[in-house]
């Protein structure tokens, strides 16, 4: 029996032969499995956090339902592999089978979802939401193991266009059919499928129809730990799928509701419905993104007029420049045009008129700003104008905001839930919100996500010292030029990296040569930021394009071109606009070298918010690791207590003599 550490991507792994004895039931104790479980829960979460009692029930009650099903079948050799997380996620499937198939004699592979409730019902507006009895509407059980199964063939390469490799099933053993009759209605398939107490006969036979009672389990097992695919990056969508197209992305538990309530309100609308606001408030790496451009390719799909908008010009323009990139050769030039509309800015959308297009998806809505004027605006329309949300709200029948409460990065950006909410009841509209709780970024840590809101007293949050969770990896550089050794040396292992600084250095125009001036200076260090806008420099990208384009490299990124976009290691510049005194960061506006912060008459308090938001941003872009230089000599003695691994010990030593020599 294997106990899996922080490191690994299950909690506990052993043949069935070997847990038989594990879940033997002593009166007033619970199962010898479950103690080791929790063991391994215990000494493998930061802070050696105890595992919720719904757990220990799941572990306690329902494995040995499993498990004894699967030795009454004779399938000893079969490999069960507990609580087994999915790659880049902090989501884990309840129970991973790993066999061999009885028909083909090729690896295969059943996911188990365990569920402890006797009673659940469906949402009486939305089919994939269910009442598991918590304080939130959940993911139907079967929707969730359905993805979690096309999740797994996105991602492990012995899946990948093998769905018969793979079955997945809801097991709840306490309820019978009749007391969860609402959840029938979802139609099952190979990939998800319901069995409850009524049904204990047919899991059997279906476990044995997928696994066979000969050996080849460790093996199975073996092939699905193994080489990964990465995640697919924006730049990787086919964003111009109307019909038949794969998932862009596969989206997981919350993410799949706020997609499916989005379609379902449409067709509520359609139907002869009134407007509908949906809002999805989620932090970085919560997949927003990747809802946003799944809900733009299956909308597209069933024949609804689609916009897609941003208040990120790096953004927008990446996606226009996909857009034409995948049109069919001879028609490159209307799909130019055409994508100006389908990828458009918030302050675009009142062009379109009331009920202009079906849906209008707002991500990085947090960038919403109080109204659309611009120097373009007629004089008339600057002495009144209407709320930038108003407009955008009006101009779809179905108008969908995705942001983070603590991404807004200008004293004149409004974008919060809160403040979304009430417009839309100020119009009369109904609203519905859904949070996001998963994380696909940060090696799906979680942990690291809440750990920089603490560290920048973002909200209410107090600073913690950084506490290894064995999945995102946080370092601390005592020299920029240390980070950026470190840097090469994970490009060199084949990762993509950029370095991002706060704005606290001045932004030069190119020198008449036609070459970048290295602007952020640190003693004898000094580098350029990416090219301005409306700039060009040879060899060098655009400055939409500086996160995209491996050219992009050389240069020091600021938030305007990084938000949105994620790299494998981001090495972030801590500017002297924030510092540490005394326990904790504060925010020294006179550093700042940003146009919309600088003026007197910008409150304390905006500037405050904006610059812990920018590097809140800047801090979670890292997919594996994040390596933090700060340029305040004590700012950076004080992180030492809050970062404990130094970048001179993290440098491989074959790579630190390539970069000594």
């Amino acid at each position: 029996m294997s106990l899996g550490k922080s490191l690994s991507s299950y909690l506990l792994r052993a043949p069935v032969s070997a847990l038989v004895q594990e879940i033997q039931h002593q009166p007033g104790l619970r199962r010898p499995l479950t103690d080791s479980l929790a063991e391994a829960y215990k000494n493998g979460h930061v802070r050696n956090r105890e595992p919720a009692s719904s757990l220990i029930d799941a572990w306690n009650n329902s494995l040995p339902v499993v498990i004894n099903a699967l030795d009454g079948l004779g399938l000893g050799q079969v490999e069960v592999l507990i609580e087994f997380g999915l790659p880049h996620t902090n989501a884990e499937v309840d129970v991973l089978l790993a066999g061999v198939h009885p028909a083909s004699g090729l690896p295969s592979y059943v996911l188990v979802e365990l569920k402890q409730q006797r009673k659940a019902d469906v949402h009486p507006e939305r089919s994939v939401a269910v009442n598991l009895g918590y304080e939130e509407w959940k993911l139907h059980p079967v929707r969730q193991v359905q993805q979690y199964c096309q999740y797994l063939m996105q991602h492990k390469a012995m899946l990948h266009g093998q769905p018969d490799r793979i079955a997945g099933a809801v097991l709840m053993h306490n309820a019978h059919d009749a007391d969860v009759a609402e959840l029938f209605a979802l139609p099952a398939s190979n990939h998800g499928r319901l069995f409850t107490q009524d049904r204990l006969e047919p899991f059997r036979k279906w476990l044995g129809a997928r696994l066979a009672p000969r050996s080849g389990g460790e093996a199975a097992q073996a092939l699905i730990d193994s080489a990964e695919y990465a995640p697919p990056k924006i730049t990787d969508v086919n964003v111009t799928s109307r019909s038949g197209g794969p998932a862009c992305f596969q989206l997981l538990d919350e993410q799949e509701i706020a997609h499916q309530e989005v379609h379902e309100a449409v067709r509520r609308v359609q139907n002869g419905g009134i407007k509908e606001v949906i809002i999805v408030r989620g932090g970085p790496g919560s997949g927003k993104s990747a809802i946003a451009l799944e809900l733009r390719r299956t909308l597209a799909a069933a024949g609804w007029d689609v916009v897609h908008a941003t208040g990120a010009k790096a953004l927008t323009l990446t996606l226009r420049d996909a857009y034409a990139k995948q049109a069919p050769q001879g028609s490159k030039s209307k799909a130019k045009k055409e994508a100006i509309r389908l990828f458009s800015y918030f302050n675009q959308l009142k062009k379109l008129g009331v009920d202009g297009c079906d849906v209008v998806i707002c991500d990085e809505a947090h960038r919403i700003r109080r109204h659309s004027v611009d120097r373009y605006t007629p004089k008339a329309e600057r002495e009144n104008p209407r709320a930038q949300t108003d407009e955008i709200i009006e101009a779809a029948r179905v108008p969908v905001f995705l942001l983070d409460d603590w991404q807004s990065l200008r004293p004149d950006e409004v974008g919060t839930a809160e403040y979304l909410k009430q417009r839309a009841e100020a119009l009369g509209y109904k609203h519905t919100l859904i949070d996001l709780n998963g994380m696909y970024r940060a090696q799906g840590s979680a942990y690291y996500r809440d750990w920089v809101l603490r560290l920048l007293s973002v909200g209410v949050n107090t600073p913690q010292a950084w506490v290894p969770d064995g999945r995102m990896e946080v370092q601390l550089a005592d020299t920029p030029q240390e980070m950026e050794d470190f840097l090469k040396s994970r490009e060199a292992m084949g990762d993509s990296a950029r370095m991002v600084a706060g704005f606290c250095w001045p932004w030069s125009n190119p020198d008449n040569d036609g070459t970048l001036v290295p602007d952020v200076t640190i003693e004898a260090w000094r580098r350029p930021w990416n090219v301005k806008s409306g700039h060009a420099v040879d060899g060098v990208p655009d400055a939409d394009f500086w996160a995209t384009d491996p050219r992009g490299a050389g240069q020091i990124g600021c938030v305007y071109t990084a938000q949105t976009f994620e790299f494998d290691w981001v090495g972030v510049v801590i500017g002297r606009d924030l510092v540490w005194r005394e326990d904790r960061f504060i925010v020294d506006r006179t550093a700042t070298r940003d146009r919309e912060l600088r003026p007197k008459s910008i409150a304390q308090a905006d500037v405050e918010r904006c610059v812990r938001n920018a590097y809140h941003v800047l801090l979670t872009r890292g997919v594996r690791g994040v390596v933090i230089y700060a340029e305040d000599d004590a700012t950076r003695d004080a992180l030492r207590g809050h970062v404990i691994t130094s970048v001179k010990h993290a440098l491989p030593k074959p790579m630190r003599k390539i970069l000594r020599s």
